[in-house]
């Protein structure tokens, strides 16, 4: 999640958050729309604020809402599981620095040690002339090595990042306050983005909800007024089986200090990259014990139904036979009921041909997470 300026709030002294602060400084609105208790979401808040700072807190609510107040309170539930942990400081500093890796090592751990808080954790284990990301086990079982791997790679997301700001720099002296959703079927040119970001004041200027389907095939548009810092990407039928990215950048400058404007993006990605991802990873695992290799990105049960398919074509008894199992995973704000927390959605494809199986409580708790399912391949 991408946000723009730095909303005029003081952040120059550590606090202890109240729900008070929560609702004026983040939501925006009343706390009971997490689905928390309020003690929890003072602990999650207070804990990131702990080990990572005030100005991190600054820079991830630089506009106020649901959403990038989740971001503060899932990074604040997952941190609790880094306790105790050797090298965790090494982990928090590459968070604080907004790692995205480092975030989904994070959420790798957090899927196991919220199943079971006495599960051991080694960070940065060796392995041959390399370190792994980490390790698990209970008791004295034999450790399994974990290797965690984003689907967006960095190059992928500098050029959607790009995309985005070039749209939101377009809309910088509107005055009015908007949402603008964008969906592409198919990467826009450099003409295509000019040519739209010509056109895009003037439709952000209209009144109420709009939509326009964008020239030559590029894609959808959507124009809204609803409440800044929800993301609710519209359902486009033909988009429906199409893996994408998106991404969202907030514009300060609104009244009292609040958000201006909203740009959200999706664009299409290869999907390709799942089968090159089981191919790299798999050659970092030792090759004795169990390994297991996390994929964090399929954001969507479609998503995680086609990089199903093709991981499962590459686990053969002549092939991968160190990787025990392959977890896709992804963790963000979702609903819950009428209200919305933070969630972890994982499938795990079991590596039927693997020479060590994956022990069965990570199994256990890879399904207990939300919307999970198990495959086998």
């Amino acid at each position: 999640m991408l946000h723009g300026d730095v909303l005029a709030l003081d952040w120059h002294q550590p606090m202890t958050w109240s729900i008070e602060d929560v609702e004026t400084k983040l939501l925006n609105s009343k706390i009971d729309c997490i689905a928390m208790s309020p003690e929890a979401i003072l602990a999650a808040i207070d804990r990131v604020e702990r080990d990572l700072g005030t100005e991190w807190i600054a820079t991830t609510a630089s506009a106020k809402g649901l959403l990038p107040t989740m971001d503060i309170v899932g990074t604040g539930m997952r941190l609790e599981c880094l306790e105790g942990i050797v090298y965790a400081e090494k982990l928090i500093d590459q968070i604080r620095r907004k790692d995205p890796a480092a975030d989904a090592e994070l959420t790798g751990i957090y899927i196991f040690r919220s199943h079971d808080p006495n599960a051991s954790v080694e960070l940065y284990p060796p392995v041959g002339n390399r370190r792994a990301d980490f390790r698990v086990r209970r008791d004295s079982e034999p450790w399994t090595t974990v290797e965690v791997t984003l689907a967006l790679p960095s190059n992928e997301q500098k050029r959607v990042t790009a995309i985005l700001r070039r749209i939101t720099d377009a809309l910088r002296n509107l005055d009015v306050q908007f949402v603008l959703e964008l969906q592409f079927r198919r990467e826009p040119t450099d003409e295509e983005i000019e040519l739209l970001c010509d056109r895009l004041p003037e439709f952000c200027r209209l009144p109420g909800r709009q939509s326009a389907e964008l020239i030559d095939g590029v894609g959808f548009m959507f124009r809204d007024e609803s409440a800044i810092g929800w993301l609710r990407f519209h359902d486009i039928p033909e988009l429906a089986t199409t893996p994408m990215v998106g991404l969202a950048m907030f514009q300060s400058g609104g009244p009292g200090g609040g958000p201006h404007h909203q740009v959200a993006v999706r664009i299409p990605f290869s999907d390709t990259r799942a089968e090159s991802f089981l191919t790299d990873e798999a050659k970092q695992l030792p090759k004795a014990g169990p390994g297991l290799i996390m994929i964090c990105g399929p954001s969507s049960s479609n998503e995680a139904t086609l990089w199903t398919n093709l991981i499962q074509q590459r686990l053969r008894p002549d092939l991968h036979t160190r990787v025990s199992a392959v977890c896709l995973f992804s963790g963000s704000m979702a609903p819950v009921g009428p209200r919305y927390g933070w969630l972890v959605r994982a499938s795990l494809i079991t590596n039927l041909h693997a020479r060590t199986p994956l022990p069965n409580w990570m199994t256990a708790a890879v399904k207990s997470n939300k919307n999970s399912r198990e495959m086998a391949g």
